[in-house]
């Protein structure tokens, strides 16, 4: 469900950016928060773009949440002071809601059992207090990303209309087995400027090629958290514009075997060593998703006919923004990652390698958990000279 979201999003978000990098997964995740308030044809909508009843995806929210905050438990346990630091991950939500909004209990409970989200409270009535408001939410997110997503919320995003704040909060932080080798080097940008980079250089695992793109993935400490590294054949966007493909097609939709469940199925299931080489990369991205998501096809939530009556009885709300930040770094000793999504509702070495993978041109880039082979945070880089 996770990976067909992740390439229909990847290829709707805004594709001007030379980088950008998202979590779909922390975006379905605030919308499915919403979504098991959602009544009539507006849940009926949110499923089918979501790819799941409501019930099921908070199900399977729950659980990857749990096999996240599992995460280098075992190598933490054992832990010797020697070798990589294990691998870390979190995948938490968080809830506000307007002091004077009597949300309903079974809501509530479906809040905190599947996403371990309690509710807050927001004063929104005066631009003092939703100030103060807006500040404990951006810490919120700032502490459970580890400081990496900052200001989620930016100034007067939070109106005297908002009713509930809606937050999905990721983070990752994950080691290679053994350092990179780094090295200056060039990267040639789609529009054939030529950049100095650093590069890193290993050997991956794992090998897969289809008439879009080649691909592999670097394994971290542990095995848990990998990185898929894909290179297209002919441009990103195509690649992208297949896999959307693939993730809409009838009775296609996330089955193992299509488009980016193809890659990363094809890349899991290789041992294939490939000697690698990539750019260090340092890059962060932030968009409002409304319009992407209507793109998709999810109109009713945002229009002024959405029925989210399941949060609050005889509401008149709809989804107002769906604002989205994310930061990826990759260098010789690791991968760190983490993404945030504030949706809110509003009243109306082994043998040489025989393959090889050189990245120095524009490519796309997955962090997935490895035993679900769920996406945490996906994009593409089209100049890892611009950093954060």
């Amino acid at each position: 469900m996770v990976t067909a979201f992740t390439a229909r999003l990847l290829a709707s978000i805004d594709r001007r950016p030379a980088n950008a990098v998202c979590s779909p997964l922390s975006v379905q995740i605030a919308l499915t928060m919403a979504g098991l308030g959602a009544r009539g044809a507006t849940r009926q909508q949110m499923e089918q773009e979501l790819g799941g009843d409501m019930e099921q995806l908070a199900r399977a929210a729950a659980q990857l949440r749990e096999e996240l905050a599992a995460v280098g438990e075992e190598a933490r346990a054992r832990e010797s002071g020697r070798g990589p630091e294990p691998a870390r991950a979190s995948l938490v939500g968080g809830a506000w809601a307007e002091q004077g909004v009597t949300v309903l209990p079974q809501y509530r409970a479906l809040l905190e059992e599947d996403f371990g989200a309690a509710l807050g409270r927001l004063d929104v009535r005066e631009a003092e207090t939703r100030e103060e408001g807006r500040r404990e939410i951006n810490a919120w997110v700032e502490e459970r990303t580890h400081q990496l997503i900052q200001d989620l919320i930016p100034p007067g995003a939070l109106t005297a209309r908002e009713r509930l704040v809606l937050v999905s909060a990721l983070h990752v932080k994950a080691a290679w087995p053994s350092p990179l080798s780094t090295a200056p080097g060039t990267f040639t940008t789609a529009q054939g400027q030529q950049r100095e980079v650093t590069t890193l250089s290993g050997t991956a695992r794992g090998w897969y090629e289809d008439a879009h793109c080649r691909a592999t993935a670097l394994p971290t400490a542990g095995g848990e958290i990998a990185l898929a590294l894909i290179q297209p054949v002919v441009g990103p966007e195509d690649v992208l514009d297949a896999w959307a493909a693939c993730a809409v097609e009838p009775g296609r939709s996330g089955v193992p075997g299509v488009g980016l469940d193809a890659v990363l199925e094809g890349v899991a299931g290789s041992h294939e060593p490939v000697g690698l080489t990539l750019p260090a990369l340092d890059v962060s991205f932030e968009e409002e998703l409304s319009a992407p998501l209507r793109q998709l096809g999810m109109t009713a939530p945002f229009g002024p006919g959405a029925d989210f009556t399941g949060i609050v009885e005889g509401a008149h709300w709809f989804i107002s923004q769906v604002l989205h930040k994310a930061v990826l770094t990759v260098d010789e000793h690791g991968m760190e990652a983490a993404a945030a999504t504030a949706l809110m509702t509003r009243l109306a070495a082994a043998a040489p390698p025989q393959c090889r993978l050189v990245l120095d041109a524009p490519f796309l880039v997955i962090a997935y958990e490895t035993t679900t082979r769920t996406p945490l945070v996906a994009g593409w880089i089209g100049d890892p000279s611009l950093t954060r």
